[in-house]
């Protein structure tokens, strides 16, 4: 029996993804939401992939692989085994459903994905030039200002900051930018300016129902409303964000534009929170 690849990943991509989203908004779901996304991700494995495999046969997605992707969600499980406040606040969690479907989207389909190119350079300094101008916006205009992970303050400070500067941006440009963006393209055959808009719109979902706005605080539609008028610059500037660092990611073929701007920006908001205790801009 011949599979169809593309009509499969038309259907567990979104699958797997929607399972992620929701995966925190209802604690009392997470364990059938996890089952779902395990026999998703099994079905993912063993249809589209075959076999494990730690390398892609892509030399530039092995960069981000090796030098980005592998340290952090290691060390994103480290935390998961020594901390239980990082299992059950459901960010560990989330990281750790980032780091298997951008695993599966990598493995799966290598000529897809996104890496990082040998023009590190370049790169850089657009990433450098994009942090620059959000500073600046936010300055201009508070309104501008992104979400981060509510992490329990129980744990160490050093791992929040770690989480925050590192898992948070490095997992999350891999997933978004490098693998749904390139899997919109040529899976789904959609043109650039339309998959660009797709992953920012869920990238902007993902930080609203993932990063504390659920996480069982809310409790009426008015409660939610009321927040999610709360958070709309916010919601809003990560949107524009998803939009341009996309922009960059898809032209140069490279992840560094986001590698160096999305750790840059969530490093400011660290060292403020330590600083001053509250946030002058962020992106979770």
């Amino acid at each position: 029996m011949t599979i169809n690849k593309d009509a499969l990943v038309k259907i567990l991509l979104p699958a797997l993804v929607l399972s992620s989203l929701f995966i925190t908004i209802i604690p009392e779901l997470r364990a059938m939401t996890l089952i779902f996304f395990i026999l998703g991700s099994l079905a993912w494995f063993f249809l589209l992939i075959g076999k494990f495999r730690i390398l892609s046969t892509d030399s530039e997605d092995n960069k981000y692989l090796k030098y980005f992707f592998y340290p952090v969600a290691l060390f994103n499980l480290f935390l998961l085994l020594i901390s239980p406040e990082y299992r059950e606040s459901g960010i560990g969690i989330i990281y750790l459903i980032i780091t298997i479907l951008t695993y599966l989207i990598y493995m799966a389909f290598p000529n897809s994905v996104i890496g990082i190119s040998k023009d590190i350079k370049k790169g850089a300094l657009v990433g450098f030039g994009i942090f620059a101008g959000l500073f600046i916006l936010n300055k201009l205009s508070p309104t501008f200002s992104l979400l981060t992970p509510q992490i329990p303050f129980s744990i160490l400070g050093a791992f929040r900051g770690i989480i925050i500067i590192f898992i948070s941006p490095i997992t999350e440009a891999g997933l978004f930018r490098g693998a749904i963006l390139g899997t919109l393209i040529t899976k789904y055959g959609l043109k650039f300016p339309t998959a660009n808009a797709i992953q920012s719109f869920i990238f902007m979902i993902f930080h609203f129902l993932s990063y504390g706005i659920f996480l069982g605080a809310l409790k009426t539609l008015t409660e939610l409303f009321g927040a999610t008028i709360a958070i709309s610059g916010a919601l809003l500037t990560a949107f524009i964000y998803a939009l341009i660092v996309g922009y960059f990611v898809y032209k140069q073929k490279s992840l560094i534009v986001e590698l160096v701007s999305h750790p840059l920006i969530n490093g400011g908001v660290f060292f403020a929170l330590l600083s001053v205790s509250q946030s002058f801009f962020s992106i979770g």
